[in-house]
């Protein structure tokens, strides 16, 4: 299967037959009533009627069977007209892409340079309509392969009675690639039809509601689907751990039953959490929502369109967060995309819009929690504190890859060409950011990063971070506690003594006019002053956000 076949198919052809087998059996129902309305004859009482009505039923069961065989057949044909006209638009435009840019899209797939001078042939140009084209090629195979299931089972006369009406009977969703990249996952998406696309959110939310590089909308609607089922799963863990306790005489003392106990009924106020927050924000996304991988529940909740806005922010939150916190960041969320927006107008630049995310999804360190889950045995007997906590550097690496993948997924789901995206990190998420700006690969979509109230990020100035000059900024309280641990320098030189820029977090008036307070000890930075309006400090974080730094307070 290449590119030249998907264009080839006929779907004209394929209307034809369609259009043929519903006459087919718009014919067959005519027989079959006729055949019942001859065999309801009240005045046809005699042997013969009865050897009669016999037969009639005989044809009438063989004419169900054919019946139902076309019914599947024509369901076939209609969906596959769908989808094939889908896949022939977008290898139309995968084309009209690559000759904008000049290359050239072959039939396999691969990208060559056509003649003349090229326009644009950058490499990730080029990646990403190699993985467009390969995309539509594995969901033409994919429907090939299910249409030939198809006609196999009606010519086998396997077909059912009312099977048209059951999923995974005709064409079906394939499943997204295994461990797939943020590109390969939008090209995935983009490659289904709109049929298809319905199935996988009904009935596989979980392929795609986590999965960085599909759209948010898409992974909202996936991710809010499953609270029933999540719900359900995790209640029935819950009387099945209190079972194994009650008839444990030891009670979880020799076990971490006790302990899992406590982790799945903590998931159940997780998500009594959750679905407040939507409810409390219609307009809000929920773009992640894991409660197996770990024994924390991890999700992110973004304020307004990542996939049109022109400025993202993601806020990576620090020790002791879980999604209990989520609602207190999505208040600083709400109050740092107002104040941007409002610095964007104040500019001249209303036409701009703005989303902000505050991202879980990694498990920060952690100081409650009973058993052995959160820190290890001899640290949690010798009463580790979070301030020791913040020290540990295993959560900040394992979340790391999977920020930069986040990252990197609001810009490939983005509608806006380069969206500019700041990243912000508070505390031991700062760590987390810091390596996941350094694991960003070639492709950084991160165009501004702020650290406040940090450990610090295992670096010394943009270069490390993958950032342009001038484009990293660290800000923090006289008073903030955090700078015991940035005095050992065991995450990375101390954030004030690095190269990137230092910001105030003083009173000032900002050019704005507006008086501002003072951010004091480790959690104020975000936060409204009592007046309502943002600290010095979140409001260097707005400007930042709207892409003037000009305007910060240093």
């Amino acid at each position: 299967m290449n590119l030249r076949d998907i264009v080839q198919w006929d779907t004209r052809a394929l209307q034809a037959v369609q259009r043929s087998l519903s006459v087919r059996a718009a014919t067959i129902r005519f027989v079959q009533d006729g055949l019942a309305d001859i065999g309801r004859l009240p005045a046809w009482q005699d042997d013969a009627a009865d050897a009669a009505r016999r037969r009639f039923r005989i044809v009438a069961d063989d004419l169900s069977g054919e019946a139902t065989a076309i019914a599947v057949v024509e369901r076939l044909a209609r969906d596959l007209v769908d989808a094939v006209t889908h896949l022939k638009a977008e290898v139309g435009g995968l084309r009209e892409a690559a000759a904008a840019h000049g290359m050239v899209l072959s039939d396999n797939g691969d990208i060559i340079d056509a003649p003349g001078p090229p326009v644009d042939a950058a490499a990730t140009r080029r990646d990403e309509l190699r993985a467009a084209a390969r995309a539509l090629i594995l969901q033409a195979e994919d429907l090939v392969a299910d249409a030939a299931a198809v006609l196999t089972r009606a010519a086998d006369g396997a077909a059912e009675p009312g099977e048209t009406d059951r999923p995974g009977t005709g064409l079906s969703a394939p499943a997204p690639p295994p461990d797939g990249s943020p590109l390969d996952n939008r090209e995935y998406w983009d490659a289904l039809p709109a049929a298809q696309r319905r199935e996988v959110i009904e009935q596989h939310p979980e392929w795609v509601g986590s999965r960085d590089g599909i759209p948010s909308a898409v992974r909202h609607e996936a991710n809010v689907s499953r609270f029933d089922d999540e719900r359900s799963r995790w209640e029935a863990e819950r009387v099945r751990l209190r079972d194994r306790l009650d008839r444990n005489i030891f009670g979880g003392s020799f076990t971490d039953d006790d302990a899992r106990l406590w982790y799945a009924e903590q998931k159940l106020r997780d998500l009594d959490d959750l679905e407040k927050l939507v409810r409390d924000h219609p307009d809000g996304r929920l773009m992640l929502l894991d409660l197996q991988s770990g024994e924390r529940t991890m999700a992110a909740f973004a304020l307004g369109d990542p996939d049109t806005a022109d400025h993202i922010s993601v806020t990576t939150p620090g020790i002791d967060t879980t999604v209990a916190s989520l609602r207190g960041m999505t208040d600083e969320a709400a109050a740092l995309k107002a104040e941007t927006e409002r610095q964007l107008d104040l500019a001249g630049r209303t036409g701009e819009t703005v989303s902000t995310i505050a991202w879980l999804g990694y498990q920060p360190p952690a100081t409650t929690g009973p058993g052995n889950y959160d820190v290890p045995f001899l640290d949690q007997n010798l009463g580790r504190g979070w301030l020791l906590d913040s020290w540990q550097s295993d959560r900040a690496t394992a979340g790391a890859p999977k920020l930069a993948s986040f990252y990197e997924g609001l810009d490939i789901a983005s509608r806006t060409p380069d969206p500019h995206i700041t990243a912000l990190g508070h505390s031991y998420g700062s760590y987390t950011q810091g390596l996941a700006l350094q694991d960003a690969g070639p492709r950084q979509p991160v165009d501004d990063a702020v650290f406040y109230g940090s450990p610090g990020f295992d670096a010394n100035d943009e270069s490390d971070l993958g950032l342009a000059p001038r484009h990293g900024f660290v800000m923090r309280a006289h008073d903030d506690p955090i700078t015991v641990a940035d005095g050992f320098g065991r995450l990375g030189p101390d954030p004030v003594q690095t190269h990137l820029e230092q910001l105030s977090v003083r009173e000032a008036a900002t050019p704005d006019g507006v008086q501002r307070e003072d951010a004091n000890g480790h959690s104020e930075y975000p936060r409204p002053s009592g007046n309502g309006e943002l600290r010095t400090s979140g409001y260097n974080m707005a400007v930042i956000v709207a892409g003037m730094p000009e305007l910060a307070i240093r």
